[in-house]
């Protein structure tokens, strides 16, 4: 059995939703498709396959990655994505919030993430609420399944489950698509493709290349594919900063945990995990000054079954001026101004911490 395909009706989508979805891609014959993924592996992997779909019906495609610290609601990009002046527009993995991404611009969202809130009058085909959750590249690669040959994109849906569910996840004909994929394969071409948008230097179009140009897991995981040795260097970055900054001292405040250092590297959510594997009865925030200027952004990450989402939105904060409380229940933080910052932290119990302790940095960690 192919990856996800089996006789549910319901799964990974509703069935509604699917023959929605499938119908609007349909009929992008002759026209100009615009598609913005998330730039980690699920957001990718899904792009490729909907590069395939949208050839394979007889559509023109531009691709437009978000930059450094971007996504689908950043004014920014959205003001690239008007400037090509499409005829619809795909999100993947990036679209579960309300507002439009481009006003009046046709819209199909591909989702898994926690949320009942999409972009009005788009069409949404999501996964949130349909057990197990499948990510963005699982629900896509259904999605594409009538325009395009399934066996051999299998390892695209792979690489995107494993990279955002992992190996053991609990997702219908995993193992044997891992088998067939190549597990060993799989965890590499990940770790590679992943490195690329955690790198100071923000690669993650040339993951996108790379990925785009592969025909297996194999290809990028024995650098067969040009481009590799770019992503090798990224991941050595990224494997140095996560133990530099892995090294800053945790304050406490009751079960809440802060580490608190400075990388243009986004490898706070990297650190938060092994933290959290060190503390796991702790909610273990990871907070990066130095990702972004003038932000500090941050990770939650816990052993301990709590809905960090349902966490933060209950600690009753005003509006913050940045991202808050999105993602996953297990997996969400933000990016906040300095200001911002301490006034959450301070409603957590960490008292003290001034304007110059989220400053950027230089070599120090903590």
């Amino acid at each position: 059995m192919l990856l996800g395909h089996t006789e549910e009706s319901d799964w990974p989508a509703s069935s509604e939703a699917m023959a929605e979805a499938r119908n609007f891609l349909g009929a992008q014959k002759g026209k100009h498709v615009l598609i913005a993924p998330h730039t980690d592996v699920d957001g990718l992997s899904s792009c490729v396959l909907a590069v395939r779909a949208a050839e394979a019906v007889g559509a023109r495609v531009t691709i437009r990655v978000p930059g450094k610290g971007e996504h689908a609601h950043s004014p920014a990009f959205q003001e690239r994505l008007r400037r090509v002046r499409a005829d619809a527009l795909l999100v993947l993995d990036m679209g579960s919030r309300p507002g439009a991404v481009v006003p009046e611009l046709p819209s199909l969202i591909v989702d898994h993430h926690a949320s009942t809130a999409f972009p009005e009058g788009a069409h949404v085909l999501s996964g949130y609420g349909h057990e197990p959750v499948a990510p963005t590249s699982l629900l896509t690669y259904a999605l594409v399944s009538p325009w395009v040959i399934p066996g051999p994109l299998e390892w695209l849906a792979v690489m995107g489950t494993a990279a955002d569910l992992g190996v053991g996840a609990p997702i219908p004909g995993l193992k044997d698509a891992l088998r067939r994929a190549g597990r060993k394969a799989v965890t590499e071409a990940v770790a590679l493709l992943n490195a690329a948008r955690r790198s100071s230097q923000f690669a993650a179009p040339l993951a996108l290349d790379v990925l785009m140009q592969a025909g297996n897991a194999s290809d990028i995981s024995e650098g067969r594919i040009p481009g590799v040795e770019a992503l090798r260097d990224c991941r050595l970055e990224v494997q140095r900063e996560v133990g530099r900054c892995a090294k800053t001292p945790p304050r406490f405040a009751g079960n809440v945990a802060l580490l608190l250092f400075s990388s243009g590297a986004q490898i706070h959510p990297l650190v938060a995990v092994r933290w959290a594997q060190r503390l796991p009865e702790h909610i273990v925030i990871a907070a990066n000054t130095g990702y972004l200027p003038d932000r500090v952004n941050f990770v939650l990450r816990s052993r301990t079954e709590k809905d960090l989402i349902a966490f933060l939105r209950g600690l009753n904060l005003p509006p913050m001026g940045g991202e808050f409380a999105n993602g996953h229940a297990q997996a969400t933080g933000g990016s906040l101004t300095a200001p911002d910052f301490l006034r959450f932290i301070e409603a957590l119990g960490f008292r003290g911490l001034r304007s110059h302790d989220v400053e950027r940095r230089g070599v120090a960690p903590g």
